[in-house]
């Protein structure tokens, strides 16, 4: 149940844990492994209370009422976890669920989990900035107003701890800047207590001097980045356009026009920001500008600058007179120009110390960028800038996959050698590679002659599908062909000694295989096939009349878990003309489907393959799941070849 609860979490995108034992062991994916940040890879094989010690409070009932047999889910919970140095808010939608085992005992938790703190986040800051705009509609004198806009920042508490409005003539309780501040500027200093404090200019909607100054002391869980100090910016813009409103009546009107236009604009790039994490391209990334962007702002035009290699890649048209300044904008700082009847704009993308790219826009008349317009771009740009860097990192991540899987299957196709042919007997061996890339590792077919010319086969499948479960494919194949062809034993003595050499080798893999010798029988045109399974779907026997049968017993224990175990010997007679027909389970497996109808499928299917040979038969099954297998598929038929020479051999 361990391993095909792993099989479904490492073959899903969404993030998976599966918390195993009484000690509740983690194992999870690499979806999961990116939401913990720096806790992977420590946490993996820890138990979930040890990993996360600073929430086990609000999370150890619900797993515990997973391991009781209850189900649970949660939307939008919020969890206290420590990130990069700090303890941060995060947010997650998930689910803790039992998992059983096949007699039907509750032995872990799988916990499948969608963080959603940068939505919550964005969410309420949505809330409090509408709330904030509704005060444009109250005509109060300025400081009236501002007494209003306190308590509402006041209920903000998650992201601004404490607010202050130092406005002329009003009172202050927070300390007033320490240094002159620029227009849009947000200066960010440590008190002496260890919090942080944050002023920024509040701007005047109609222009003119600002009002004054918002000093806010910021949360001690959220980190202190681009979209926090933005976000500040568009408080301080808020705030201000309540306090420019309550001037005068026809500011007032003005003012209601503006926060329609600016609650449109914020939606807009909710919108964008929303759409940009689904590109997969950067021409995705310009798709999604231009179909939100644009409105946003009211361009004509607008392109895209990617650096590659030191060198600049425009995307969209190239004669665009944005285009020109993309170059300029390169050095970090936005670059504006306007001759009266035209206007256009580049803005840097910056990833933290270094500029990816550049945004540009253009109009066709003469424009003036506002402040709201600039922290419009700003956002935009920091949202682009992380898109580009998200397709990026998702394109080395594809090509990391691609070059992992080359190497893991050259390894593996190395170690399957080609099929001996003794003079009785026709053999056939085929690999075929999953149909998705990520799947490679521990399938294998190997077939040899043991030192007195009798016939070994083999079929297995490690566990796992990387290059780890090719390199453990590889010492398992070497053990079994050196015990099966020095100690001349049975095949269940040979599967014996393998599970001793694996512990004694300390070979950390499990594995099911079948192995066969075929053998003829001393007096007779008959032969007999003498196999042993650990764990393995059952060999198939095609008779020359095109009748098929599914050699199944009670299978033995898989290879490397308990090497004492005691393995069983079966015996099947093969006619001359019959072929036997030894495969992995990725030939069976289908989606939706149980393991007994995939036999079903493979028994009736190879009931029209009876006079092929083996080769032809094992080109065949597997031509009709390439392009979709789900697992790596190994097959090997073997024929007793019609009327062969009799051969005296004693029978054990």
């Amino acid at each position: 149940m361990l391993r095909r609860a792993l099989e479904l979490a490492l073959e899903t995108r969404f993030a998976v844990l599966l918390c195993w034992g009484p000690e509740l062991t983690m194992v999870y994916n690499q979806a999961y492994g990116e939401v913990i940040g720096s806790k992977h890879p420590d946490a993996l094989g820890r138990p979930v209370s040890e990993v996360f010690p600073e929430a086990w409070d609000e999370l150890g009932p619900l797993f515990a009422s997973a391991q009781a047999g209850d189900a649970v889910w949660f939307a939008d919970l919020p969890v206290m976890l420590e990130r990069d140095g700090f303890l941060a808010e995060t947010f997650f939608t998930f689910s803790y669920s039992p998992v059983r085992d096949q007699d039907g005992s509750i032995a872990g938790v799988m916990d499948i989990a969608v963080e959603t703190t940068r939505q919550v986040q964005d969410h309420r800051r949505l809330e409090l900035l509408t709330r904030l705009g509704d005060l444009a509609t109250e005509l109060q004198p300025p400081l009236e107003l501002a007494k209003r806009a306190l308590d509402v920042l006041s209920t903000a508490s998650a992201d601004l701890p404490a607010v202050d409005l130092q406005l002329p003539g009003g009172e202050s309780f927070l300390p007033p800047p320490p240094a002159e501040l620029k227009p849009r500027q947000v200066l960010v200093r440590e008190d002496g207590a260890g919090s942080r404090l944050a002023w920024v200019r509040i701007p005047a909607a109609l222009g003119g001097a600002s009002p004054g100054v918002m000093v806010a002391r910021l949360s001690d869980v959220v980190a202190v980045d681009a979209t926090y100090l933005d976000f500040l910016r568009l408080v301080a813009a808020t705030v201000g356009d309540a306090l420019s409103a309550a001037a005068s009546f026809e500011a007032e009107r003005r003012r209601a026009d503006l926060q329609e236009w600016q609650a449109q604009r914020l939606a807009g790039l909710v919108a964008v920001a929303q759409a940009l994490p689904d590109a997969e391209e950067e021409s995705d990334v310009l798709h999604v500008l231009a179909r939100g962007a644009v409105g946003l702002l009211g361009s004509d035009g607008i392109v895209l600058g990617v650096v590659e290699d030191r060198v600049l890649r425009v995307l969209g048209d190239e004669a665009d007179p944005a285009a020109a300044l993309l170059p300029r904008a390169l050095r970090g700082a936005p670059v504006r120009e306007g001759d009266g009847t035209a206007t256009s704009a580049a803005w840097p993308l910056r990833l933290t110390d270094r500029v990816i790219g550049a945004l540009g826009l253009s109009w066709r008349g003469e424009r003036e960028l506002t402040s709201e317009d600039t922290d419009l771009l700003n956002a935009l740009a920091a949202s682009t800038a992380q898109a580009l860097d998200r397709v990026r990192a998702l394109r080395a991540e594809r090509q990391a996959a691609a070059a992992v899987r080359s190497l893991a299957e050259t390894l593996q196709r190395s170690l399957l050698t080609s099929a001996p042919q003794p003079e009785h007997l026709d053999i056939a061996v085929r690999y075929l590679p999953a149909a998705e890339h990520a799947q490679v590792g521990g399938d294998w077919h190997d077939a040899f002659l043991t030192a007195s010319g009798t016939a070994c086969l083999v079929i297995g499948d490690v566990t796992g599908h990387d290059q780890d479960a090719a390199a453990a494919m590889g010492q398992v194949r070497n053990l079994l062909r050196g015990i099966g062809y020095s100690l001349e034993v049975s095949p269940a003595a040979a599967l014996a000694a393998l599970d001793r050499a694996m512990r004694d080798l300390g070979v950390g893999a499990l594995a099911t295989g079948v192995l066969a010798t075929v053998e003829p029988l001393e007096g007779s045109s008959a032969w007999r096939l003498r196999w042993s399974n650990a764990g393995h779907p059952p060999p198939l026997v095609v008779s020359p009349d095109g009748s098929v049968e599914l050699l199944r017993t009670s299978p033995d224990l898989l290879l490397g878990l308990e090497a004492g175990f005691v393995r069983a010997d079966h015996v099947h007679g093969l006619p001359p003309g019959a072929t036997v027909l030894l495969y992995t389970d990725g030939l069976i497996e289908r989606r939706g489907a149980s393991l007994d109808e995939g036999l079903a499928w493979l028994a009736g299917t190879v009931a029209g393959f009876a006079g092929l040979s083996p080769a032809e038969l094992c080109d065949e099954v597997l031509q009709l799941v390439a392009g979709h297998a789900e697992d790596d598929v190994a097959v090997l038929a073997v024929r007793v070849r019609p009327e062969p020479t009799p051969v005296v051999l004693a029978v054990s």
